[in-house]
């Protein structure tokens, strides 16, 4: 089966003003594994592109709003990345299920691994952990959980035995501590986003919405739970300052 994968880089990145650069290219200097001293200027989006590349993604759909093609200039065709690059443009800033749906006849019936460009998490085989578990499972869609100490502004999952019972996105009251933050799923629910998206008339284009429909409406919804694991986001000037702490205790970067 094809694996592609997707990752959704149009948001605006409202909260990150006065930084007016794409946010999945925030600037890092990272470590080379072969020689720490050396420093290897890299996009904070390479964190999700090796992640894709580790899980044996064939190919990328990376998609751009029209303000965003420095993207395109600065990751090219892939080829610096170790994965096929192709770029979709979402002309309107109308959600992720809206990604899907822009980018569904470039997915076809592949199997489909999400990340957020703008997220780093650990373990960094996380996301090919999630794959292998679903197609192990034969489920039709499988989350990646991580702990978090603020699910309120983010999505948590409920879980029993592995399996997902309900998926949140930022609730008034978190039921559990914890979010989704990378995804796996097969052509099945490729189709039914796209036309959930299609159909939503006033709802706002919600992954987490989207996926929990799916759930009620039958499909095997599964989920792995990481304990130990990380998830950040660099979309928020708090969310910057701990991703950077977080990669500079780990000696990934070089310190500013």
């Amino acid at each position: 089966m094809t694996v592609v994968g997707l990752l959704p880089a149009a948001g605006q990145a409202m909260r990150l003003r006065p930084y007016r650069s794409p946010k999945e290219l925030f600037p890092l200097l990272l470590k080379e594994a072969e020689d720490p001293d050396r420093a290897l200027p890299a996009p904070v989006c390479r964190f999700s592109l090796d992640a894709l590349r580790a899980a044996d993604a064939e190919r990328c759909v990376v998609v751009i709003s029209d303000e965003k093609g420095e993207l395109v200039r600065v990751l090219g065709d892939g080829e610096d990345f170790g994965v096929p690059i192709g770029y979709v443009v979402q002309r309107d800033p109308l959600g992720l299920t809206n990604v899907v749906r822009c980018a569904a006849r470039w997915l076809g019936d592949a199997d489909v691994l999400f990340a957020l460009p703008d997220t780093v998490v650990f373990p960094t085989d996380a996301l090919a952990r999630l794959h292998a578990h679903r197609v192990e499972r034969g489920a039709d869609l499988a989350l990646g959980v991580f702990p978090t100490d603020e699910p309120e502004r983010l999505a948590p999952v409920e879980i029993v035995d592995g399996e997902v019972v309900r998926i949140h996105d930022k609730p008034k009251v978190a039921p559990v501590r914890n979010t989704w933050g990378v995804l796996s799923w097969s052509a099945r629910f490729t189709e039914f986003c796209a036309e959930w998206d299609a159909n939503r008339g006033d709802r706002p284009g919600i992954m987490s919405d989207a996926m929990e429909d799916a759930r009620r409406a039958g499909f095997t919804v599964s989920a792995v739970e990481f304990p130990d694991g990380v998830f950040r986001d660099v979309g928020t000037p708090e969310g910057l300052a701990s991703t950077m702490r977080l990669l500079a205790d780990r000696g990934l970067v070089f310190g500013t």
